[in-house]
């Protein structure tokens, strides 16, 4: 198959648009939840989602945190569907993240906190799924039509744009539209980079992707990525928590990448990198700081932004980098092995 004809490929190529529906369509109705919102008064924010969802709720607690000042936290789902113990969450707003609107656990935490007396929203990608219409009037439609790859990437985008719309309206601050599509804009610019530096990863089979503050629900994402559609051993975690033990693992055989944006971040990532460097191991790194990729024995260069906005650019760099890096080892990534486009489990 040629290229083009992938449609994760075609699909991370319309994020740009996508993010224009949504701003476009959406804001009115944000603003309005957001306002319902404060009226309500929640004394925090739980978060639900799954798999890549699941890694946008983490942008979402930085996004409530720093723009907010909302305390927030990821919800347990398990508490909800399998232990069926759900804790008192009266006063908290709930957020419910879903592309396919119908994950379990998601469906079943919105439910829950709605019978708690709770305020909830749900952000998802089909209006006529069970999420969307728990949500009722605080309802977001992501607004990025039908995704046909399995491997979510305009879906997951979308749901980062929705948290931080709904973070920005929440704290009656502007979003920097123009900022947030230039920071996908620029990385699609430079595929053929992305292509290129995926030849030096084509025979890896494991991978160790490191990302602190909010570049560390880019780095679970680019590691889900990596599992899914390449079949790698991909392991993200926090750039601090690695040195607290897993950095043990390390070896002249163990490619890490980091993303290391110029935020309040880049003196850990610095640190970080630099500890890499002393193990041996082979290090990419994503940056818009020159010391930092001058550290990197390969590395791209992020281009400079709002602290809020690098996430967008580096999960850009992770998708286009999942998909060629699956490309080159022969693997159809629109359709993992053992995968479907939604995720159910029997409750």
């Amino acid at each position: 198959m040629n290229e083009q004809e992938f449609r994760m490929l075609a699909e991370i190529e319309e994020v740009p648009e996508v993010l224009r529906r949504l701003i476009d369509r959406e804001s009115d109705n944000v603003k309005a939840i957001a306002s319902r919102i404060k009226q309500y008064a929640p004394e925090f924010a739980l978060l639900s989602g799954r798999g890549s969802s699941d890694n946008a709720c983490i942008y979402g607690q930085y996004a409530f945190q720093l723009i907010a000042n909302l305390p927030s936290a990821l919800s347990t789902g398990s508490v909800y569907t399998l232990y069926k113990n759900p804790p008192h969450i009266s006063k908290a707003l709930v957020v419910g993240v879903s592309q396919s609107g119908e994950t379990d656990d998601v469906c079943e935490t919105v439910k829950r906190a709605e019978e708690e007396g709770a305020l909830t929203v749900g952000i998802a990608n089909n209006q006529e799924s069970t999420l969307y219409k728990l949500a009722g009037e605080n309802a977001i439609y992501m607004q990025a039509n039908k995704e046909e790859s399995v491997c979510a990437t305009k879906s997951f985008t979308a749901s980062m744009a929705s948290l931080l719309m709904l973070a920005y309206a929440l704290a009656d601050k502007p979003l920097d539209d123009v900022s947030l599509l230039t920071s996908v804009e620029t990385i699609l610019r430079h595929k053929e980079q992305v292509s290129a530096l995926a030849q030096r990863y084509m025979l890896a089979q494991n991978l160790v992707i490191l990302g602190t503050g909010l570049s560390y629900s880019a780095a679970k994402e680019t590691a889900l990525k990596l599992k899914e559609a390449c079949y790698i051993n991909a392991w993200g975690m926090s750039s601090v928590d690695f040195l607290h033990g897993p950095i043990a693992i390390l070896s002249h055989m163990s490619p890490v990448i980091i993303f290391a944006p110029a935020d309040a971040t880049l003196p850990a990532s610095l640190n970080v990198i630099e500890r890499i460097k002393q193990v041996g191991a082979h290090v990419l790194v994503i940056s818009d700081n020159e010391e930092a990729l001058k550290l990197g024995d390969a590395w791209f260069e992020l281009p400079s932004n709002h602290d809020l906005l690098y996430p967008f650019s580096e999960v850009t760099f992770a998708q286009l980098f999942a998909f060629y890096l699956a490309r080159l080892r022969n693997i159809n990534p629109d359709k993992p092995r053992y995968l479907s486009k939604v995720t159910q489990v029997e409750l």
